[in-house]
């Protein structure tokens, strides 16, 4: 899902469950739950009233207990109001707008946003970047705004130079324009069966790259790959880092949790002997198993620790 989005439906949900917490909503609950009741079929056993404790007061004592004896209260006050409480309160800590400012300016830096931005580069919130450069001090925002649009602007000639083009000069030329002769000669006999099945290759290729534009669009993933496989990063430092925290910053807590997960099943009781190294090592293969390592660079690295590991991997 597009950052921008998440957090735009984020407050949206903080916003209603307030409302919740008004006092008129929950009387509105409970007509709701009357109206229910009478178009019912079944028969509901209501919420009978409890006879209070008394306490005796001792001498001295001015407080006095004043439980609550209505049912309908008593839901009210301990339970609907310390869950919507308990709600509000995690949201709150979770989502609150140091959390939520640097991760909207995070997603202008996804591929559809910057789309947007190279079709028309007026679309650029006037108060962008500002929460991230607040957090991340040593990104300039001028100089972040800047490389922003000179790539929203050059986007088009970053995707299509990745790779070799077909000519690497211009097809006006005499020369270009002979090669292209040649080739439609040679390719002239082959004409009649490519057109046979150029419809239906056409339609599978296109639906292929809508589905692959629609899956990344909402992603920097994409951009981050652009940047390391065109070596952007000296041209674009500024936002090489920003592109890197939106791809290395966590959205939530899930993955350092799931790693003291992890510790429990490793480090037992028959391992408390165990050294710090070891214990990051086995972490670490614990936590990455779905990556796959290159097997020669793993022998290589071992292969330089001795002499004689060298020679018995190596040689």
């Amino acid at each position: 899902m597009d950052i921008l989005l998440a957090t735009s439906i984020v407050t949206k949900t903080i916003n209603s469950i307030r409302k919740l917490r008004a006092n008129n909503s929950f009387e509105e609950i409970i007509k709701l739950t009357d109206n229910f009741i009478n178009e019912s079929d079944t028969d509901f056993i209501p919420l009978k009233n409890i006879r209070p404790r008394r306490v005796p007061i001792k001498a001295g004592e001015l407080m006095q207990d004043d439980p609550i004896v209505c049912p309908i209260k008593k839901f009210e006050v301990e339970t609907y109001n310390a869950v919507i409480d308990m709600t509000l309160n995690e949201l709150s800590d979770r989502f609150e707008t140091t959390n939520i400012g640097p991760l909207k300016d995070i997603a202008l830096l996804s591929y559809r946003r910057i789309q947007e931005l190279h079709n028309d580069p007026t679309m650029l919130p006037k108060d962008s970047f500002i929460e991230l450069c607040e957090v991340y001090s040593k990104i300039n925002r001028d100089c972040l705004i800047s490389e922003y649009m000179q790539f929203c602007k050059n986007l088009n000639e970053f995707e299509n130079n990745l790779n070799l083009p077909k000519f690497l000069h211009d097809v006006s030329n005499n020369k270009s324009s002979k090669y292209d002769e040649d080739e439609n000669d040679n390719n002239d006999d082959n004409i009649s069966m490519l057109e046979l099945n150029t419809y239906d290759d056409l339609n599978e290729t296109s639906n292929d790259n809508d589905q692959r534009a629609i899956k990344n669009i909402g992603s920097t993933k994409k951009i981050f790959q652009m940047f390391c496989t065109a070596n952007l990063t000296s041209c674009f430092p500024n936002l090489y880092v920003a592109l890197k925290l939106s791809v290395t910053l966590p959205i939530s807590s899930c993955s350092v949790e799931r790693s003291f997960s992890k510790l429990k099943l490793i480090k037992t009781k028959l391992r408390t002997s165990m050294l710090q190294d070891r214990l990051e090592n086995l972490m670490k293969i614990s936590c990455e198993k779905d990556l796959n390592p290159i097997v020669d660079n793993i022998i290589l690295s071992l292969a330089g620790k001795s002499s004689s590991l060298c020679k018995a991997l190596v040689y």
